[in-house]
Order: C-alpha cells, then structure tokens, then sequence
C-alpha cells in the first residue's frame, strides 16, 4: 500500500513533469542565483585566508637614529622585548644590512660599489606573539614602540594588512547583502512558477476539496516541489562553481611567484557546501509555502 509520503513525492515529480520548461527554467534561475552568492562566499574564504597567512609573516622593523650609540643597543633590545605582545628582537648593524642586500641582488651586487655601510640605518627586527600579527592588535604594539626616543621610523606592511582586511570586510559584506538580493527573488521566482502549477490544476484541486481531502494531502507535493527545485538549483550552482574553481586554479596557480605560490586557493568545505544546498531546500520550501497560502486558501 502507498503511503502518503510516497504519493506525495510521486505527486510532486508529475507535476514537474507535466511543468517541465518552467520548472527546469526555475532550477536555472536558482542555480545562478546560488552561483553568484557561493562565488561571493568562496572569494570571502580565499581572501580570509590569504589574510592569516600574510598576518603570520608579518614582522615589525624599526629603524634606528644613525646617532644611537652602540653601547645603547643591548638596553634598547631589552627594552622592546619586555613590550606586551613582543616574542623576540633582532638588532640588523648596517654592515648586515649590506650583506643582507649584496645576497639578494646576486650577480647583480656590483651595482652597490662605492656604497658604504654607514648609509644604512641600524634596525630591529621584531617578531610579534600570535595573537598580535593583525591589523587591530599590532597598532597596540607600534604605538608603545613610538614612544621609544631612538626609533626613527617603523615599518610592518601597513598598506597591506589594511588593504587585505578590508577586501575582507567588503566581501563579507557583499556576500550577505547579494544573499539578501538573491534569497527575495529566488522566492518570488519559486512562488510564481508554483502559482502557474496550481492554477493549472485548479479544477482538479477543487474536485480533491470537494471529495474532503485535508490541506496538507493537497498542499505537501507542493511543498516537495519547491524543495526539489531548491535542492537541484543550489547542486547545480555548487557542479559549476567547483568547474570554474578547477578552470580559474589552473590558470592562477603558474602565475603566482615567490611566497605567493605557496598560497593554497581553497574550495568551499563540505559543510558550506551542505549549508548552500540546505539553504536552497529551504528557500524553494518557503517559497512553495507562499505559493500555497496566497491559492490554496
């Protein structure tokens, strides 16, 4: 014997196909709506990713006044390791810094003949504690180093920890506000497709009225309806974004260079992706339960 789970399921796959063109033209609708919210998504990860990484090489360097006293150094270090969030420091003499240079340039060093140490400014290098390499909490650190009368000038990558952060920020923000966007329309797109379903139906509906069928036999293959068309919207949306992410990582990957190319370009993880596609059964059931109300009264 059937049960009426089963009836409704079947119900709900006939109606489908009877309404063929304007469900598969739903599920596309909802496929590139949860497209552009997922992209969002994964450029967000990408970016907070990238994010933590460049705040783990983050490395603050103050430079000292030529006129510091070499016998000044030791109870300088020591007076900017004991500062809150410092983990070590290293004092850079300007002899280091050119050998430091000359290793870099390579066969190129030639180009610093004639050029003496002493033009370079002695530096500290310092390594901050964990819980200090971001753009918030290493301000704290800077602003107790300003106060340190030796220190001419301090550097720590600035521009981009702020840049980075706030790509983050505007992604974030993008995401959820296109979300917003995408969820009113994908409900009002499943809304009207059920409305056309039902009003083709609508003799057939009232006879089930008329013969004592309760609401919820009438209105549960809707219901199924919407979350099929939510569930395939949101796996398609999720096949081509893990196909553009294949195609795109191919392409980016070979260009990246230096410390760049060790950057991971992640995809989206198993629960986001099982969030996206609940999230899209939802929204096709809620947009079915609209449907419903406004026809089935």
């Amino acid at each position: 014997m059937i049960t009426f789970l089963q009836y409704a399921i079947l119900r709900a796959l006939r109606n489908m196909k009877g309404n063929l063109f304007p469900n598969l033209t739903t599920i596309g609708i909802i496929g590139i709506s949860m497209l552009l919210f997922s992209t969002f998504s994964l450029i967000a990860l990408n970016f907070t990713s990238f994010l933590k990484i460049w705040e783990e090489k983050i490395e603050v360097i103050a430079y000292l006044k030529r006129e510091t006293p070499l016998r000044e150094v030791e109870g300088l270090l020591r007076r900017i390791r004991q500062l809150k969030g410092v983990e070590s420091v290293k004092y850079v003499s300007p002899f280091d810094a050119m050998s430091f240079l000359e290793n870099r340039l390579g066969n190129q060093r030639n180009l610093l003949e004639g050029i003496q140490p002493g033009i370079l400014p002695p530096s500290i290098e310092i390594e901050l504690k964990k819980d200090y390499r971001n753009a918030v909490r290493i301000k704290e650190v800077i602003s107790q180093m300003r106060q340190v009368p030796q220190i001419e000038e301090i550097q720590y990558g600035q521009e981009w920890v702020e840049t980075f952060s706030g790509l983050v920020h505007l992604a974030g923000l993008t995401q959820w506000i296109l979300g917003g966007l995408l969820l009113a329309a994908i409900i009002f797109i499943i809304s009207n497709t059920l409305q056309l379903t039902i009003s083709s139906r609508r003799e057939e509906i009232e006879v089930m009225q008329m013969v004592g069928a309760s609401p919820a036999f009438i209105r549960v293959p809707f219901y199924i309806e919407g979350l099929v068309q939510g569930l395939l919207g949101a796996g398609m949306a999720m096949l081509l974004l893990y196909l553009l992410y294949e195609v795109v990582l191919r392409h980016i990957t070979p260009l990246m260079k230096g410390w760049m190319a060790t950057l991971p370009v992640l995809f989206l993880s198993g629960e986001m992706i099982a969030l996206i596609l609940a999230g899209g059964m939802v929204v096709g059931l809620f947009g079915s339960f609209i449907a419903s109300v406004r026809f089935l009264k």
